[in-house]
């Protein structure tokens, strides 16, 4: 899924401002455009890495509750979840673990550094505007963490004039949602402002009738996110972005006492703009993001694990004769701390980054190396090459091969002995080397993709106490298709991923083999209607694949009615066929549900 270079894309501008100011003399306008791919702004056709782009007008018409749900309709996407929402959830692209995922808010890096996962499931999608899946090694760009794809998601932003909007809806299980956002702006002027609220009672999340407390185990969470920036000059700028949101989660721990999750996740960033001579345009940012999480239950102590990011990055963008010349230096200052005594609670990194794209004629290229100096374990450097080839106006093809890491989470390093061992502070970075070749056809109408990766990941880290041991070889083929016309869209897409562990040759746990979907949207008159159907295959629980999980296949639906110019009802059913299915081992997942609600936005 591509943006087409609207007021949507408009979000971008918060981490890549410079790409937004330039479009009043840049060719691209009405182009489709993806940002994340070589950190900055290219058309769709240059673009030589898998990405999907989501963005707030998809994101309304599916209706779907979390963001995980959003996620888990991506071609190369699994997901895991224990329980409902709220519920702490994993999620795999291509076949690589969780903490191989980056996620970025605003041009922030957020998430835990004590697990090393991204708290998918507190960030509300109210609040959002646009999210960039990218998929395939990233660490040339971004460093640590980006094994298997970043996740960059940017919240609503300002636009000229005054857009205020409201939503309010009922659901299944006592499912509730209200939030109200307003944008504007006067001249140079750009504001906006999210509010809201999530919650629903849930539904009993154990299915196991050993262990589990036959209750409801339900979820609120509360968020606000405001933007503000300000042009200097013609192509000067200076904002800030802020976010934040406070959650709990009830879950089943044992029979005789009750417990729950608060998560929060927050972040503050300050940018600046500057275009300092002709082709050549500076961006620079400061912030810092916090995921905090506590363990409470009615007996006992509460754990808490917090993590704290200050960040600063400062990047220049200067066009050559031939292409755009990337370099840019990074440094984040991570910091931990809670119930836990970890032996070491701080760390810093520093990074370098250049880069180079260009198309000339029929070619595009990209390059990029990375050099990151850790202060745990020294240095890392990755580098990245893509090459594409536009055969004729309708195919292309396009090929790369890039190196990415993943240090070792205060987890893995630092835990206290306990008992059953502790962490192991001489681990060393996971390493990957990720190969993929992708052939495309677009008639402007109908298109088709295929993109065939091959990754391997050394010195996976797994046990208790952990240790480099592993090996894992992720290979896969994707397949999309999508037509427009008029006012139906069809879009049709499966994968195939094979991921085993090298050792053993058995299959990577949570990661089904086979996966598949289909979307068609239509809209006549005031009404606007569409299904989901997606599938997948079996899946184990466990590292020897003796505990299988069965497939499933999902259809869902949705229904929009505009009853005046600034009013509509939005109602959405899902697993209209109320199929029984796991995400994770002796955890539920949602039945058939409705959910209804009605949305104020004049226009």
């Amino acid at each position: 899924m591509t943006i087409r270079y609207s007021a949507a894309a408009l979000a971008v501008a918060a981490v890549f401002p410079h790409a937004v100011l330039a479009q009043a003399d840049d060719e691209s306008v009405g182009a489709t455009m993806v940002v994340t791919a070589a950190r900055m702004q290219q058309r769709a056709e240059e673009v030589l890495a898998s990405t999907e782009v989501i963005e707030r007008e998809a994101i309304e018409r599916a209706g779907h509750s979390t963001l995980i749900d959003v996620l888990r309709t991506i071609p190369g996407v699994r997901v895991a979840s224990n329980g409902g929402p709220g519920s702490n959830s994993s999620l795999f692209i291509r076949g690589t673990e969780s903490r191989h995922v980056l996620l970025m808010i605003d041009g922030l890096r957020v998430g835990s550094a004590t697990s090393g996962q991204p708290t998918l499931e507190a960030i509300p999608l109210a609040m959002i505007e646009r999210i960039e899946v990218l998929r395939g090694p990233a660490s040339a760009l971004y460093g640590s963490e980006a094994i298997g794809g970043v996740i960059q998601i940017f919240t609503r932003k300002g636009a000229k004039g005054f857009r205020p909007s409201v939503f309010a809806g009922y659901g299944s299980d006592d499912t509730r949602q209200i939030n109200a956002s307003v944008a504007g702006g006067a001249e140079r002027l750009r504001y906006s402002l999210t509010l809201g609220e999530d919650r629903t009672r849930g539904f009993d999340a154990r299915t196991d009738e050993v262990t589990h407390d036959p209750d409801r185990d339900g979820f609120r969470n509360a968020f606000a996110s405001a933007n503000l920036s300000l042009g200097l000059r013609e192509r000067d700028e200076i904002g800030l972005n802020l976010y934040g949101s406070k959650g709990r989660n009830w879950f089943d721990a044992n029979l005789t006492y009750d417990s729950h999750l608060d998560k929060r996740l927050d972040s503050v960033g300050l940018y600046a703009i500057n275009q300092l001579a002709q082709g050549w345009r500076s961006t620079l940012r400061v912030g810092r993001s916090r995921d905090r999480l506590d363990n409470r239950s009615t007996v006992g102590e509460p754990s808490q694990f917090h993590t704290r990011q200050n960040q600063f990055s400062w990047q220049h963008d200067i066009d050559l004769p031939v292409g755009t010349l990337l370099a840019a230096f990074d440094y984040v200052k991570t910091h931990v701390d809670g119930t836990t005594a970890y032996v070491e609670d701080e760390r810093t990194v520093k990074a370098w980054l250049l880069g180079w794209s260009a198309k000339f004629d029929a070619h595009s290229v990209q390059v990029n190396v990375r050099r990151d100096d850790n202060s745990q374990f020294g240095g890392k450097t990755t580098g990245l090459f893509a090459y594409g080839y536009q055969i004729d106006p309708q195919w292309s093809v396009r090929g790369s091969i890039a190196t990415a890491f993943n240090a070792p989470t205060f987890n893995q390093l630092y835990y206290p002995d306990t008992g059953f061992g502790g962490g192991n502070p001489d681990l060393e970075p996971e390493r990957a080397l990720n190969r993929e070749v992708g052939l495309r056809w677009d008639d402007g109408m109908h298109s088709v993709e295929a993109t065939y990766y091959d990754n391997k990941v050394r010195d996976l880290i797994s046990g208790w106490p952990p240790a480099n041991v592993d090996e894992a070889r992720l290979k896969g083929l994707e397949l999309a298709y999508r037509v427009d016309i008029g006012k139906l869209a069809v879009q049709v897409g499966a994968d195939w991923l094979d991921a085993r562990d090298e050792a053993t040759d058995k299959r990577l746990v949570r990661r089904a083999g086979k996966a598949a979907f289909l979307r068609v949207d239509h809209s006549i008159g005031a009404w606007s209607y569409g299904v989901d159907v997606n599938g997948q295959g079996h899946r184990y629980e466990n590292a020897t694949n003796t505990q299988r999980m069965g497939g499933y296949g999902l259809v869902d639906a949705y229904v929009h009615y505009r009853l005046a110019h600034d009013w509509r009802v939005e109602m959405r059913a899902n697993n209209i066929l109320d199929k029984k299915y796991e995400l994770a081992r002796n955890y539920a997942t949602a039945g058939a549900s409705y959910f209804v609600g009605v949305r104020y936005a004049p226009h």
